[in-house]
């Protein structure tokens, strides 16, 4: 064989497959441009993807694309430029819904949704978008895990990102994830180095069913505000469980409360730390939400997020040895942004 081994020659996906979605669903991923308004002129301060999902000219992207700018441009696949205006925006999920004149998008074909909880590890990931503002850039990875957790701006953990080895750089951001039907499962949104002195990287994405569920808020509200509990807590490790004899193995430990949020007025405990730092005994775990466990931050944070502030939840919460049920209130997220009307 020439000195090739059978796995070195053959490849890892089918390049038919990957051509036909490329060709099919790149028409519909734009780039995004944030201008700043400066003495008269504008300056372009970030750049990144999106894509259309309707005939009616509504594009996602990722909220750090478009945040800072007073002018936000668009690049269709031919090369037609034309302006965009946001309206609505989810920080807690890095998502922000753009809308275009539907007359300067018509015989674009939309892309499809697909089902982000079907997404398995092994699975293949396509990835169209701009990176380094080459556009119409594609790169082929597998899905490598399910149900990560990122902090957002906010601090908040965007719960079920997807995490890919597909190439991911700056100006994919907002960009389509794609299963191997051509149907969009996430958007793009991150890239974790491993090391400074190492190229590899790893790659995120929030889930599409996150964007399909907040779209009529993102349709109809300026800021997608995520409700607020008002705990600092932490997920049990099997030396903090040692060290504390809790009476449980999983669930979160309630370290502080902010004064008047939600986890106060319901009640809650938290322990607080010891003169070393650690936290100190005597805080409440919570173990489940309206009766579903949690166990890592992501999860909690995704059960917390099926609700909308002023919503009420049921928190199963162990206390010494005895389980309780807590309701809380939801608050807001205390210092919501308020979008900008220049981008209304």
């Amino acid at each position: 064989m020439d000195g090739i081994s059978p796995a070195s020659g053959s490849s890892i996906f089918n390049e038919e497959l990957v051509e036909e979605v490329f060709f099919r669903v790149g028409p519909a991923v734009v780039e995004a441009y944030s201008d700043l308004e400066s003495e008269g002129s504008f300056v372009e301060i970030t750049s990144g993807s999106g894509f259309l999902i309707d005939d009616q000219g509504y594009i996602i992207t990722n909220n750090h694309v478009v945040k800072n700018g007073d002018r936000i441009r668009i690049s269709l696949y031919d090369g037609t430029n034309t302006e965009a205006v946001v309206i609505g925006r989810s920080l807690a999920h890095d998502v922000a819904l753009l809308k275009v004149d539907p007359q300067v998008v018509a015989g674009i074909t939309p892309v499809e949704m697909g089902d982000s909880d079907l997404v398995h590890p092994g699975q293949l990931a396509i990835v169209i978008g701009s990176p380094f503002g080459l556009k119409n850039s594609v790169s082929v990875g597998v899905n490598s895990g399910v149900n990560r957790g990122l902090p957002s701006e906010l601090g908040r953990l965007i719960p079920g990102m997807l995490q890919t080895d597909a190439l991911i750089s700056p100006g994919n951001s907002g960009g389509p994830m794609l299963n191997s039907a051509g149907q969009v499962v996430g958007i793009t949104t991150a890239i974790e180095l491993s090391s400074a002195k190492i190229t590899q990287r790893i790659g995120f994405a929030v889930p599409i069913n996150t964007v399909r569920d907040l779209l009529p808020q993102l349709k109809g509200e300026k800021v997608v505000g995520p409700p607020w509990l008002g705990t600092h807590s932490q997920g049990l490790k099997p030396l903090l469980v040692e060290r504390l004899a809790l009476p449980v193995e999983h669930g979160f430990y309630v370290t502080q409360i902010t004064p008047d949020s939600p986890a106060a007025q319901a009640g809650l405990i938290a322990s607080g730390v010891d003169g070393q730092g650690r936290p100190a005994a005597g805080g409440d775990i919570i173990v489940a939400v309206n009766g579903v466990p949690v166990q890592i931050g992501a999860e909690m944070t995704a059960e917390l997020s099926r609700n909308r502030p002023g919503d009420a939840v049921v928190l199963t919460v162990v206390r010494g040895s005895e389980e309780m049920q807590l309701t809380v209130t939801l608050g807001n997220w205390p210092g919501q942004i308020v979008m900008s009307e220049q981008l209304r």
